[in-house]
């Protein structure tokens, strides 16, 4: 039999997805304005800056990598949280997710600062992937609900 919805995981899940929909939709789409309406395309980047390229790539899966196996650790043990402790287990993962999954943004914004309107194309790709990680990597309220259950 399940028990019923703990009313103060609903209320910190909640709180902290806001706060991620803020810092990584409603941030990254800000920045594509303020880049500009249209991409223009000019040319490859430098070397020096294609090499950065590489490396934000890299981070980014890292990031990524990093939040499917903590995601993994937490939901395995979120069992044995404390009732007390879990909303804020919830919110700290949430956040922490969150601005991982920003990260493509700040990236995104230095490859453009630094390779121009060169790069423009690939600076919003970065940007646009901080949403999309967001979605992705985040727990949904029903995945902690699951987890607190012990399923």
């Amino acid at each position: 039999m399940s028990r019923p919805p703990d009313p103060s995981l609903d209320r910190g899940f909640r709180l902290a997805y806001l706060a991620g929909l803020v810092l990584c939709l409603a941030w990254p789409l800000a920045l594509q304005l303020m880049l500009g309406r249209a991409i223009r395309s000019g040319g490859e980047p430098s070397d020096l800056v294609q090499e950065l390229g590489y490396s934000f790539t890299g981070l980014t899966v890292a990031a990524g990598c990093f939040m499917a196996w903590r995601w993994g650790r937490i939901r395995a043990g979120f069992r044995t949280v404390a009732a007390a402790r879990r909303s804020r287990v919830l919110v700290r993962e949430t956040l922490l997710y969150s601005a991982l999954s920003a990260l493509g943004s700040l990236f995104g914004l230095c490859y453009y600062f630094l390779g121009g309107p060169q790069a423009e194309r690939y600076a919003r790709g970065f940007i646009a992937l901080s949403t999309i990680m967001f979605f992705v990597f985040v727990p949904r309220l029903q995945a902690w609900r699951e987890a607190a259950e012990g399923e």
